[in-house]
């Protein structure tokens, strides 16, 4: 009557590849609360809000992507890549806009991060768990 169910345990890549999620997120929150009081006290530059809006909306973002993550769904691991390549993207044409676009670049946190996620959602193991 009461039988155990069975569930299949996330593989080390995957639960390797949330925690890296995490990662991120806890950067981007502390990021966020270290702009947030600057961008306020400069409130009447909309510029300076459209930044905050945009560090404010990847920060959701990401919490939602780890909220969702254990739901198994194809579309959670194709929003993550899209997401993560996004990130990435818009962290290197920033680099060249500002001009600080040198080797070191592809070893900032905010590059590798992203790109190892994408890296490993885009592995087999990734796919089978990601089958919903």
């Amino acid at each position: 009557m009461n039988e155990a169910i069975q569930t299949e345990q996330m593989p080390g890549v995957v639960r390797t590849l949330r925690f890296i999620l995490i990662v991120q997120l806890a950067f981007g929150l502390f990021g966020a609360a270290i702009m947030t009081p600057v961008f306020l006290a400069a409130f009447s530059d909309p510029r300076l809000f459209a930044l905050l809006l945009q560090t404010v909306v990847v920060v959701v973002l990401m919490g939602w992507l780890v909220a969702r993550w254990s739901s198994r769904r194809k579309w959670v691991r194709w929003f993550a890549i899209a997401f993560e390549v996004v990130v990435v993207g818009s962290n290197l044409i920033l680099a060249v806009v500002d001009r600080e676009f040198d080797g070191m670049t592809l070893v900032y946190p905010a590059t590798l991060l992203p790109l190892a996620i994408v890296i490993g959602l885009l592995t087999p193991t990734a796919a089978r768990w990601f089958d919903r």
